[in-house]
C-alpha cells in the first residue's frame, strides 16, 4: 500500500476510534411527583380557587384608587378624599402594594388583579403545606394544613394583608428549615414594612422561638441569627419615600383603639361563627398535642399567637401559620402512608391538577374583575344624574371606599375604612350614625351634610324617613336617599 494511502487509512481509523470512545450523552430526567406532591398540588389549587373570584373587598377599592393617585401625582401626605378630614395627615402604609395594584391594572387590565389575588392565595396555600413537613405522614399533613386553608377561605381577601401573611409564612419557613439563608429576611423586611403594617410579627415570632429554645436547653444560635437579620431588614424598611413614619405606623395604630374597637376585624373573634371555631379548634388541638411532645419553643409560640388571635379577629390568619408546624409536630405520624413513593399514577394526577389550575386561571381572567352587588352602584349613578353628588353626601364606610375608586381625589367622602387616618371625633361620629344614635342631627349639621345614602334597614335610615326635616328622594330594594327638606339637588 502506498505510504499516503496508508496514512489516510490510519487517520480515518483514529477518527472512528475517537467517536466510539465518546461517553453516552446524559439525559435529564424529571423526577415523578410523589403522593405528597399530588396532595400538595391539590392544596395549592384549593388556595388558587380561593383567590380566583371577582374582587369585592372595600379596602382594596381604596388601595387601588390610591395606587392610581400615586402613579399620577405621587404619594399623598394628607387625605385627598374626604370632606370630614380634608388635609388631615395620612401615612399611606401600603403604598407599595397600591402601586403594584394600579400598575398591573394600567399595564395589563383589571383581569390581572384577579390573577394576582389567585397567585397570592395559591402561594399562601403552598407555604402552609410546606410548613406541615414536620408531620410524618400524608394524613397528618392534611390534618395540619386543613385549618390554615379553611380559615384562608374567609380571611385571605384581596388586600395588602396578603403580603404580610406571605412574608410571615416565609419567616416561619426559614425558622423551620436550617438550610435556608437568613439573608432572605433583608429584602423581605423591606418589602413587608412598605406593604403592610403587620411587620412587627416577624421579629416577635423569632424572638418567642428563641426564648422557648433556650428554655428547652437547646442552642438558639440559628434563631438569634434570623432575628438579627429580621430586625435589620425591618430597619431597612425606613428607606422609603415616607421615611420613619412607616416604622412608627403600628404604634400610631395602637393609639386608635377607641375607634378600632367598633371594627369587627379588630374585635375578639365571635366563636359562634364557623371560621372562628376552626381557629379555636386549631389552637386547642395544637396545645393538647404538646402533651405528647412537650416543648417550650412550640408552647410559647402557640400560646403567644393564640392570644393575639383571641384579641383581634384579623390576627387569626397570622396565628394559623404560626400554629401549622406546631400542630404538624404534635401529630407526628398518623397512619402508615408516608406518600414518598413516586409512580406514573401520581405523575398523571399531578399533571391533571396542574392543568385544572391553569384552566381555572384562564377562565377567571376572562370573567368580570369586580363584584359590586353589595354596593349602591345604581343609586350613586342616579344621584349623579340628578346632581345630588354635587353636595355633601353621608354614606357608610364601605360606600366611602367605593367613592374613592369611583370619583378619585376630591372632597367627596364622608367616611371610609381608613380608621387610622381619620381624627377620633370623625370616627366616633361615623359610628354613632351607623348605630342611629339620637345625636344624628347634630352630626349631620356639624359636617354640613346635604344628603344621606344609607341601607334602608339600618336605624339611621328609619329615623331619617320619619324625620320631617328630611325627605326621601329615591328608594330602592336595599337603599334610600334622603335630603334636607326644602332643599333640592345642587
Amino acid at each position: 500500500m502506498p505510504v499516503g494511502a496508508r496514512l489516510r487509512a490510519e487517520a480515518m481509523q483514529a477518527e472512528d476510534t475517537q467517536v466510539d470512545d465518546k461517553p453516552p450523552r446524559a439525559t435529564m430526567r424529571v423526577p415523578r411527583p410523589s403522593l405528597l406532591g399530588v396532595v400538595g398540588a391539590a392544596v395549592v389549587v384549593w388556595g388558587l380557587v380561593t383567590g380566583l373570584r371577582p374582587l369585592f373587598d372595600n379596602s382594596f377599592l381604596t388601595h387601588l384608587a390610591t395606587g392610581r393617585l400615586i402613579l399620577d401625582h405621587g404619594i399623598p401626605r394628607a387625605d385627598p378624599y374626604s370632606f370630614t378630614a380634608p388635609g388631615h395627615p395620612w401615612v399611606v402604609q401600603s403604598w407599595l402594594a397600591s402601586v403594584l395594584y394600579a400598575g398591573l391594572e394600567r399595564q395589563l387590565g383589571d383581569w390581572s388583579l384577579v390573577v394576582l389575588h389567585g397567585a397570592q392565595t395559591a402561594l399562601l396555600a403552598l407555604l402552609a403545606w410546606r410548613l406541615t413537613r414536620p408531620a410524618g405522614s400524608v394524613i397528618a399533613r392534611i390534618v395540619a394544613v386543613s385549618p390554615v386553608v379553611a380559615l384562608g377561605g374567609k380571611l385571605w381577601s384581596s388586600r395588602p394583608l396578603l403580603f404580610g401573611l406571605t412574608l410571615f409564612a416565609v419567616t416561619v419557613l426559614l425558622a423551620e428549615d436550617d438550610r435556608r439563608s437568613p439573608r432572605w429576611l433583608l429584602p423581605a423586611g423591606w418589602v413587608w414594612v412598605n406593604t403592610h403594617g403587620s411587620f412587627p410579627f416577624g421579629p416577635l415570632y423569632l424572638g418567642l422561638r428563641a426564648v422557648g429554645r433556650r428554655l428547652d436547653h437547646r442552642p438558639p444560635r440559628r434563631l438569634l441569627r434570623l432575628l438579627a437579620f429580621s430586625v435589620v431588614g425591618t430597619a431597612l424598611g425606613a428607606l422609603n419615600p415616607l421615611g420613619l413614619r412607616l416604622l412608627l405606623f403600628p404604634v400610631h395604630l395602637l393609639g386608635q383603639r377607641a375607634v378600632l374597637s367598633h371594627v369587627i376585624e379588630w374585635q375578639s373573634p365571635d366563636f359562634s361563627k364557623p371560621e372562628n371555631l376552626i381557629f379555636l379548634g386549631h389552637l386547642l388541638l395544637a396545645l393538647l398535642l404538646l402533651m405528647r411532645r412537650p416543648s417550650w419553643e412550640d408552647g410559647i409560640v402557640a400560646a403567644g399567637f393564640g392570644l393575639l388571635g383571641a384579641v383581634a379577629l384579623r390576627n387569626t390568619a397570622v396565628a394559623s401559620f404560626a400554629l401549622a408546624p406546631v400542630l404538624a409536630r404534635g401529630l407526628g405520624r398518623i397512619g402508615s402512608i408516608t406518600g414518598e413513593r413516586r409512580s406514573v399514577l401520581s405523575a398523571t394526577a399531578f399533571a391533571a391538577i396542574a392543568a385544572l389550575g391553569l384552566v381555572l386561571t384562564i377562565d377567571a381572567a376572562q370573567g368580570p374583575a369586580f363584584s359590586l352587588k353589595s354596593y349602591p352602584v345604581r343609586e350613586l349613578d342616579w344621584m349623579e344624574r340628578n346632581h345630588y353628588l354635587e353636595g355633601r353626601v353621608a354614606t357608610q364606610d364601605f360606600v366611602g371606599n367605593l367613592r374613592t375608586l369611583r370619583d378619585g381625589r376630591g372632597r367627596n367622602v364622608f367616611f371610609d375604612d381608613r380608621f387610622d387616618m381619620y381624627p377620633r371625633a370623625v370616627g366616633e361620629a361615623a359610628f354613632n350614625l351607623l348605630a342611629g344614635r339620637p345625636d344624628y342631627e347634630a352630626i349631620l349639621d356639624r359636617y354640613r351634610v346635604d344628603s344621606v345614602l344609607w341601607e334602608k334597614k339600618l336605624p339611621l335610615a328609619v329615623v331619617l324617613r320619619a324625620d320631617r326635616r328630611w325627605r326621601v328622594v329615591h328608594i330602592t330594594r336595599s337603599w334610600v336617599v334622603v335630603t334636607r327638606a326644602g332643599r333640592g339637588p345642587r
